[in-house]
């Protein structure tokens, strides 16, 4: 008989902790009556503060985007982190110190949340009355549920490869509100094809205007959709889902409009996000006082080009980051993603001059006025090297680097071998090397006996 499941909080204390109703925390009430059973409870829930946050700090340690010295180095409090900046990782340890593992507790917990609302909403009927706030609570569900699923996916399995996808192991994908239900590893096909189903749905039942930066929308949901079928490699399907969002909202910020003199200029004045999440971490390499951006990544930026400005401080000599569309490490969709997606697939797809048109529309937003020539490829691949250079450029600080990593080194052209030097070491990590994939943190292995990595 399998062990049973050791991933989440229990559930009274998960309601407790995300739920922000007063009635919920009277003292003395019963304990039934945590569980969430209106519309109104599952509203607040889904609107919890929990689901702002992606746990994919493994891996934007563990990408090309940072440089760190000796001195830097030695400074991190937590060995771990110093071994995802060296690629040593060998287990996925429980920390302490009050740190979480944020990159498999954090989305499980918010998977129980979206299976205990989606439960919910099974015993409530849906009337005329009722139904824009049912449609957008199941909706939320199932996009964070896919978020989640999508993450966890991105940190724990190997890049999604069409031929194998069938018996390369996937995640435990939990459906159920049953926090005793066993569990085992799907297989990649299946956790895939889950996460683009529940999206597809999700996309028709949210809104299309949102009710808060904090709420999801229907243009949210299929740029997630997007993203997810770029992953997969299917690039008729990405294309498609990144137009179904663009046609929803296209809206790009011009860059000329930020205060470059401002110590964030981009920090709080982004409306190209689909919704105000930021990718969590308990690590402190992203911070600014432990690492910088590598001086090839800063040379790509052109001097016209804002982003060099905006992006970037010069400090001692080292290229500081100084922030993302809504904080440091943005990490859900927006409008500049889902540009990038189309016009990548549609170079892949054979067509040159829709990929450059999309290209161009998202690049006059971020060079300074009147100094931006619009680029021209002579090729399908011509158009493609210019596309993923600037995805790399405009996608910074993300939490995608790695997996792009992963998935472009499938091809020769593009394939990177990883050079870290800290001190007098020298680290490396060489394309399609097993240590892409992270492995399952050990304490979850020792419950559960769920499959390695």
């Amino acid at each position: 008989m399998k062990k049973k499941i050791k991933l989440l909080l229990p559930l009274t204390l998960l309601l407790l902790l995300l739920s922000c109703s007063k009635e919920w925390l009277e003292e003395k009430q019963d304990i039934k009556l945590i569980i969430p059973t209106t519309l109104n409870d599952l509203s607040l829930l889904m609107n919890s503060s929990q689901f702002l946050y992606d746990g994919r700090g493994a891996m934007e340690v563990s990408c090309d985007d940072f440089d760190v010295t000796l001195e830097q180095y030695n400074s991190l409090w937590i060995d771990f982190e110093r071994k995802l900046l060296t690629w040593t990782v060998d287990v996925f340890p429980k920390l302490g110190y009050g740190i979480t593992q944020e990159e498999w507790e954090l989305p499980y917990v918010q998977i129980q949340a979206c299976n205990v609302t989606l439960k919910a909403l099974e015993k409530i009927k849906r009337t005329s009355s009722n139904i824009e706030l049912y449609d957008r609570i199941k909706g939320s569900a199932l996009y964070y549920r896919s978020k989640a699923f999508l993450n966890l996916a991105m940190t724990f399995c190997k890049y999604y490869d069409a031929n194998t996808a069938d018996t390369d192991l996937g995640i435990p994908l939990r459906m159920s509100d049953d926090i005793n239900e066993p569990i085992f590893r799907s297989s990649l096909k299946q956790t895939y094809q889950r996460i683009a189903e529940d999206l597809i749905l999700a996309a028709t039942l949210l809104p299309q205007n949102a009710i808060s930066s904090t709420h999801i929308t229907n243009s949210g949901a299929y740029a997630l959709l997007a993203r997810t079928y770029l992953y997969m490699n299917d690039y008729k399907k990405a294309y498609d889902a990144s137009q179904n969002s663009l046609k929803l909202n296209s809206y790009l910020d011009d860059y000329n409009t930020f205060d470059p003199s401002e110590s964030y200029p981009i920090l709080s004045k982004s409306k190209e996000a689909h919704i105000m999440i930021e990718m969590t971490t308990g690590y402190g390499t992203s911070g600014n006082s432990y690492s910088s951006i590598p001086d090839e990544l800063y040379d790509l930026y052109d001097n016209n080009d804002l982003r060099k400005l905006l992006y970037f401080n010069k400090q001692n000599g080292k290229n500081v980051w100084r922030g993302a569309p809504i904080g440091n490490n943005l990490s859900g969709t927006a409008t500049d993603e889902v540009f990038l997606i189309g016009a990548e697939c549609a170079a892949r797809l054979g067509d040159k001059v829709k990929a450059m048109e999309m290209l161009n529309t998202l690049l006059i937003k971020r060079y300074i006025k009147g100094k931006f020539l619009p680029l021209s490829a002579s090729s399908d691949l011509d158009a493609l090297d210019l596309i993923l250079k600037e995805r790399r450029k405009e996608l910074l600080k993300r939490g995608l680097r790695f997996q792009d990593l992963k998935r472009l080194n499938k091809d020769p052209r593009y394939a990177k071998t990883l050079t870290r030097i800290v001190g007098n070491k020298v680290y490396t990590l060489p394309p399609n090397d097993k240590r892409y994939l992270f492995p399952i943190p050990q304490y979850i292995i020792d419950y559960n006996g769920i499959e390695k990595n």
